[in-house]
């Protein structure tokens, strides 16, 4: 009888721990209900994060920016692939060196659906560019780089009615190719030839191969000194910005008709020193280019040779109103030379801008003493003379400059300038900006040795009068 009540003991027992176990079972699945009509209850009153609530327009848009980070972004979210997929030109970039099959070029040209093209063509297999060539008329913006010749004895018959930007790295001997696309593309708004040399066989100065009617803006760099043209035989109607990179840049200057040209650059390329020679066309050709650059070279200080064609490009432009110019063009620009039209029986280059307005001037930093008094002369000689006072604007991104040296320039230049500005110059910690009123136009200036935060000096840099710039000073401890 004792086993027999032990176990009847026993199964009371299981019962009770039975029901004990389902009533806690209930308690769980009352508390996970009423859990989950409280977290649906708090989706419903909370607010999405700040980018979660934009716009699918608006998340394209910034989308397009960082394009080339498609695939990872497309892993982030649903919806983030969604707009993805969905936006024709996010897929519009082709950088033809990057597939390595045709399947994947394929599907990303379906996805960028009608969206015009940037394509690069540089080292590719031939049938790649088959596919792409199907789309030819949605080609907006072609860039050829590499091995130029077999690219271009492909595509130079195509017609390329939509294209706006032509920019082609020039091989040897097949000028002729670009030329002929150049021809196919009523739409060019802007072409960038790298590397002319020698003109082509082919190349015929009385059909006009170089003129065009709706570009706009043309960047030419390379030899072309043995290149003939008649004068004002190329005309480009629409051109509003030319950059000539080339060994004798008036051969282009005396053969261009472009009544529309505001702005002109210039600078040396690497194919030798330019000739430097005098313009032979009517001074008044130019007078409607209100913007001149002088751009340096790239890593290397420009020849004396092109320092002298800035001097007479002086001569060439002559309602300049606006012009930026590298620091080393100062002293060809502004050193004085004996003449007999002028008042004081000296005239510098850049006298011939009567019409000039401002000034920005690159690498100021790193500027010697002669070129800052040049530099002082010809301000101080205009403030005399009475002539209209200039914006000026000094630029560097290179060490800190002689204390003594800048701090004298700049005292000068501010009493003779409608305006001063500082753009990333380290200006010595000790030094006092002084100036009179709405004189100094201050723009987040590097002051080195200084506790103030680049944040602090952005919101003291304004337009400010002489108390403005004492609280400066007082703050910067000087």
């Amino acid at each position: 009888m004792t086993n027999l009540s032990d176990a009847r003991a026993e199964l009371a027992r299981l019962q009770r721990r039975e029901l004990e176990l389902l009533q806690e079972l209930l308690d769980v699945q009352k508390a996970v209900a009423a859990q989950k009509v409280l977290i649906n209850e708090l989706v419903k009153t909370s607010t999405p994060p700040p980018f979660d609530r934009l716009p699918n327009e608006v998340l394209a848009q910034i989308f397009l920016i960082i394009r080339y980070q498609r695939d990872i972004l497309a892993r982030v979210s649903r919806r983030w692939r969604a707009v993805i997929m969905g936006t024709p030109s996010i897929w519009s970039a082709i950088f033809l060196g990057n597939y390595t099959s045709s399947t994947l070029l394929r599907l990303h040209l379906e996805r960028s659906g009608q969206a015009p093209l940037t394509i690069w063509l540089g080292n590719y297999g031939p049938e790649l560019l088959d596919v792409v060539m199907v789309h030819a008329n949605r080609w907006h913006t072609l860039f050829i780089t590499g091995c130029t010749q077999p690219c271009l004895n492909q595509i130079s018959h195509l017609r390329l009615p939509f294209l706006e930007v032509l920019h082609v790295d020039l091989e040897p001997d097949c000028v002729d190719l670009p030329l002929m696309m150049y021809s196919h593309a009523p739409a060019l708004k802007f072409l960038r030839l790298e590397g002319l040399a020698e003109p082509p066989p082919s190349f015929n100065l009385i059909n006009g191969q170089l003129s065009h009617k709706s570009l706009t803006r043309l960047v030419l760099a390379g030899m072309m000194d043995s290149w003939e043209f008649p004068r004002d035989s190329i005309h480009l109607l629409a051109l509003e910005s030319l950059v000539l990179r080339v060994k004798d840049p008036m051969l282009l200057l005396e053969a261009i008709d472009a009544p529309k040209l505001s702005q002109f650059e210039f600078s040396e390329d690497y194919c030798g020193d330019p000739i430097c020679r005098a313009f032979r066309g009517p001074r008044t050709k130019f007078d409607n280019v209100h913007h001149i650059i002088f751009a340096p070279m790239l890593d290397e200080p420009s020849s004396q040779a092109a320092l002298n064609v800035a001097k007479e490009l002086c001569q060439v432009f002559n309602g300049i109103r606006h012009a930026d110019i590298e620091a080393e063009y100062i002293i060809p620009l502004f050193s004085p030379y004996k003449t007999v039209d002028h008042l004081d029986g000296h005239r510098s280059a850049i006298d011939h801008w009567t019409c000039l307005e401002s000034l920005e001037i690159q690498g100021f930093a790193t500027v010697e003493y002669d070129s800052c008094e040049y530099l002082m002369d010809w301000f101080t000689k205009r403030k005399k003379l009475g002539q209209r006072k200039l914006h000026l604007k000094l630029m560097s991104e290179g060490p800190a400059p002689d204390y003594l040296v800048f701090r004298s320039t700049y005292e000068t230049l501010q009493g003779c300038c409608a305006s001063v500005e500082l753009d990333r110059i380290p200006v010595p910690s000790q030094m006092y900006l002084s100036t009179s009123a709405d004189s100094l136009l201050l723009s987040s200036p590097v002051f080195q040795g200084s506790p103030v935060s680049q944040t602090d000096l952005a919101a003291m840099a304004r337009p400010c009068p002489t108390q403005t710039v004492d609280t400066m000073r007082a703050q910067l401890s000087f």
